[in-house]
């Protein structure tokens, strides 16, 4: 059959209602592939599934409505692949209870490459929130694709330091392939759309309940070489993606945090039960391919500055530090010290993430 023949099978079964991914997987063992479900009597599909199952498919052969929806996703350059597929991620045939279907927009190509995934709090603190983007700004000049799955907080920073580090990033939703979710990524969704894919086993106007994001992290995991948590409270959801990664036989990594921290709760749990404790991307590196890179996350402390302002650069760290309280801890003059600050924006070296607070600019 063509893979257009191929296609509309896969979207009847995966749309009949009342017939699960279990039962589809049942099927398929059973009779190979969606062309002998479909042409298959309702006598032989009652010896796979129960009997009103049986019934509902061997009474359901028209192909018109999915027909229709293929030319819709077409239409709207949704891709649709399923195990057999090209373009199917062969790593996603080894975890438990892979998709049957999922639907991809984008560049299809940047599932099946080399790729790590970054998670972690979707409330994180502007330290985590600085590291996910950094790491992910180092994956991509290594050519290393960032995995995550467009929630607030951690995935969103991670998304967007791939991208500004000219690399590919894969958005996995929990929620229909059309649906953004939350709606203040609309633009950050579309970034991604034009800088590597978006996938989602869920088909048009499907809405983001609860259930379906635990479902969802165990792609994020099965695609990747390998999972980094960034930050985690005790209770996670993030912690649900490194146990799928760790049942799927993916190495876990954590970033370490403050021990009085909420927010690295979670995170340094992980260390203490086996996870590998990384405090720079070639940690990673190294680890996961083998290859030795050389990186200085405080660089920008050798750059030469004067004696100045290496005084009002010494007290930026990564977690915002309001004006005020730099001038006092640095002792210098206020007009001199903002002069020093808007200098020090200039060349890069800071950033303000809120107005009136700075920090170090690690990428």
């Amino acid at each position: 059959m063509t893979e257009y023949e191929n296609t509309i099978l896969r979207l009847w079964l995966t749309g009949m209602e009342g017939v699960g991914i279990k039962t589809q997987k049942r099927l398929l063992s059973f009779f190979g592939d969606e062309s002998g479900i479909y042409n298959a009597s309702y006598n032989e599909l009652a010896r796979v599934v129960p009997t009103e199952k049986a019934e509902k498919i061997a009474g359901n052969k028209s192909l018109t409505g999915a027909k229709e929806l293929y030319e819709k996703y077409a239409e709207r350059n949704i891709k649709i692949i399923y195990p057999g597929h090209e373009y199917y991620p062969e790593k996603l045939l080894h975890i438990y209870d892979y998709p049957e279907i999922l639907y991809v927009r984008g560049d299809i190509k940047s599932i099946k490459t080399t790729g790590i995934a970054v998670v972690g709090s979707r409330n994180p603190t502007i330290y985590g929130s600085e590291t996910a983007a950094y790491f992910a700004v180092y994956f991509s000049g290594k050519d290393i694709c960032t995995i995550s799955g467009l929630a607030r907080g951690i995935d969103s920073a991670a998304h967007k330091g791939a991208i500004d580090g000219g690399g590919k990033t894969v958005a996995v939703l929990g929620c229909g392939i059309n649906v953004t979710y939350p709606r203040e990524n609309a633009e950050l969704y579309a970034e991604i759309e034009k800088n590597g894919a978006i996938i989602s086993e869920y088909g048009f106007d499907v809405g983001p309940l609860p259930g379906q994001f635990p479902m969802r992290n165990r792609i994020i995991s099965g695609i990747s070489d390998g999972v980094l948590v960034v930050e985690a409270r005790k209770k996670s959801g993030s912690l649900i993606t490194a146990d799928y990664a760790l049942e799927q036989g993916r190495q876990v990594y954590a970033l370490p945090g403050r021990i009085f921290d909420l927010c690295s709760e979670g995170t340094n749990n992980l260390i203490k039960q086996g996870a590998m404790c990384v405090t720079n991307p070639t940690d990673i590196i190294f680890d996961m391919y083998g290859r030795e890179e050389e990186n200085n996350i405080f660089e920008n402390e050798e750059i030469n500055l004067t004696e100045e302002e290496k005084n009002i650069y010494f007290h930026i760290g990564l977690e915002p530090t309001y004006i005020d309280d730099i001038i006092a801890k640095s002792k210098c003059q206020t007009s001199k010290a903002i002069s020093i600050l808007y200098g020090l924006l200039d060349k890069g070296l800071i950033k303000q993430p809120v107005d009136g607070y700075y920090i170090k600019k690690i990428y």
